[in-house]
């Protein structure tokens, strides 16, 4: 027996502008305004970081698309995993919140997805990160 699935060719209407979304669950128009309001909950305490962040955020095409700064106290079980590069150590870690998972109409909130398993890059020397830095992050 074979089944056959179909790909619809747009995805649907967003409920709030009522706008074709982008991708599954993603409204460029509504999302990017929910993480553009939200850019003043968080900092990561370096201005280049938090602007390539919101960068990524301003201009996201779904879901997965962007980066966002997490809290360290979100992670848990974080463990040494024994490899180190040149400027980091890895770890890996549980972020207890997890990325965003459905977009709740009733809240008007992103509802997340729970603990996450996550890899973590300690940086050496990272008080001042350089524009290559930046740029590499960026690729």
């Amino acid at each position: 027996m074979s089944t056959t699935f179909s790909i619809p060719s747009n995805f649907a209407t967003c409920p709030n502008c009522e706008k074709t979304c982008t991708s599954i669950l993603w409204c460029v128009n509504c999302d990017i305004a929910y993480l553009v309001e939200n850019f003043k909950n968080w900092s990561s305490g370096d201005p280049k970081l938090d602007d390539f962040i919101r960068h990524t955020q301003k201009t996201a095409k779904e879901t997965m698309d962007f980066l966002e700064w997490i809290d360290f106290s979100q992670f848990d079980l974080i463990k040494y995993t024994g490899k180190e590069g040149s400027f980091s150590t890895i770890y890996t870690a549980l972020w207890m919140e997890g990325p965003f998972w459905n977009w709740d109409e009733a809240a008007s909130i992103w509802s997340r997805g729970g603990p996450t398993k996550v890899i973590l890059k300690r940086l050496n020397d990272s008080r001042e990160l350089s524009d290559q830095f930046i740029n590499q992050v960026g690729v």
